[in-house]
């Protein structure tokens, strides 16, 4: 009865999981190293919205007062580009802290722990785009208004303005700006897990 209690019964070997339940340091590490990558993949997905908020009120400011000659385009491309460090930054950190984790890294495990980064950073970013998008109603017509103005430049006919610019209302569309951050993020992120896996597999340095 008493090897009942604790659960140490050798006729019934799975009651051994009551005192691991009872225990907190049998908690499986494979949880704690998830609630790490999660943790690191929220982390990173702020920072980045964080960049483009910046980064998209400088471009607000440039297109109501034309301080820079750039199309907008362009200067929400560059601000794109900031996020692939701070991604690439993310992913290292998660792959290293699963690695002091477990002790060891296999290339697989590599491999997933940035995935999960990935997804983490890009549902981050496309809910980001989102509101961003439905609290600034504007912002796609700012976008077409700012195209045809070097369209206009570039000496485009009205009938090769309106063609673009159809394309160019379509690109910023909520739906189009939520798939592009959902996608991109996940594509980049996975991508850079591939290549840092590589480097980072094998077992923790003592």
């Amino acid at each position: 009865m008493q090897g009942l209690n604790r659960c140490k019964s050798t006729l019934f070997p799975p009651l051994k999981i009551c005192e691991q339940a009872a225990n907190p340091s049998h908690l499986p590490q494979k949880n704690m190293s998830m609630k790490s990558t999660l943790k690191t993949g929220l982390i990173t997905g702020l920072i980045i919205c964080g960049v483009f908020l910046a980064g998209f009120l400088v471009l607000m400011k440039c297109l109501s007062t034309h301080y820079w000659n750039m199309p907008a385009d362009t200067i929400r491309g560059i601000v794109g580009l900031l996020s692939i460090p701070i991604q690439f930054i993310g992913i290292y950190i998660a792959m290293q802290n699963a690695k002091k984790a477990s002790g060891t890294l296999t290339y697989g495990q590599a491999l997933k722990t940035g995935v999960i980064v990935a997804i983490t950073i890009a549902i981050v970013v496309s809910v980001f785009s989102f509101l961003y998008c439905t609290f600034n109603p504007h912002y796609a017509a700012d976008m077409v208004q700012d195209a045809q103005k070097f369209m206009r430049a570039a000496h485009e006919t009205e009938q090769q303005i309106s063609t673009d610019s159809v394309k160019v209302a379509a690109e910023f569309t909520t739906g189009m700006q939520v798939t592009e951050a959902l996608v991109g993020q996940f594509v980049m992120g996975t991508i850079m897990s591939l290549i840092l896996g590589l480097f980072l597999k094998g077992k923790k340095k003592s």
